[in-house]
């Protein structure tokens, strides 16, 4: 599970998945973006992209790569689809908003794995205080999740290249 933020936050992370599909770099999955928000944002990346992306990116679009559609990738906007991923039992990456787990449908998510030893939250974003995503990113084992008690068994793991935070040692140090 990835919570993340449906603008700009979807996108970078769909580009790395994108990368690493496309050179074996991760098993072979279904990868769920699960995010209304997320999806009609990247439709409108998608529409703008060879006027707004950088050089590096722009020569990979060129390319004839289109790096927001790949192998295994399902688009979720409706509530019947985000349901349905409930259904696939296997190995799955699912990418949903909202980023701090305080809303969306990464909470349904988190409510059905958090206590599944064998699923990973990947944390890709600042976690403010009092959220639901820093309680998991503290290492809170037990949380309460739509007024429900819910065993945290699963790893948890946090990415902090990708906030956008980038100058919050910096803010805290002045």
């Amino acid at each position: 599970m990835i919570p993340a933020f449906s603008i700009e936050r979807t996108q970078e992370i769909l580009y790395y998945i994108n990368d690493f599909v496309e050179n074996g770099l991760i098993p072979k999955c279904p990868i769920y973006l699960d995010s209304p928000l997320g999806i009609n944002a990247t439709a409108v990346y998608k529409k703008y992209q060879s006027d707004y992306m950088n050089t590096e990116v722009n020569s990979i679009i060129k390319s004839g790569d289109d790096i927001f559609s790949f192998k295994g990738l399902t688009l979720t906007k409706d509530k019947k689809d985000s349901q349905a991923i409930n259904d696939d039992h296997g190995a799955k990456i699912i990418i949903a908003g909202s980023g701090m787990s305080s809303g969306g449908r990464i909470i349904h998510h988190e409510m059905r794995y958090l206590s599944d030893p064998k699923a990973t939250l990947l944390m890709v974003g600042y976690q403010a205080v009092g959220t639901l995503g820093r309680r998991l990113q503290d290492g809170d084992k037990t949380v309460v999740v739509h007024g429900q008690e819910v065993k945290v068994k699963c790893e948890v793991d946090m990415i902090g290249g990708f906030s956008a935070h980038k100058d919050s040692d910096h803010l805290l140090g002045f």
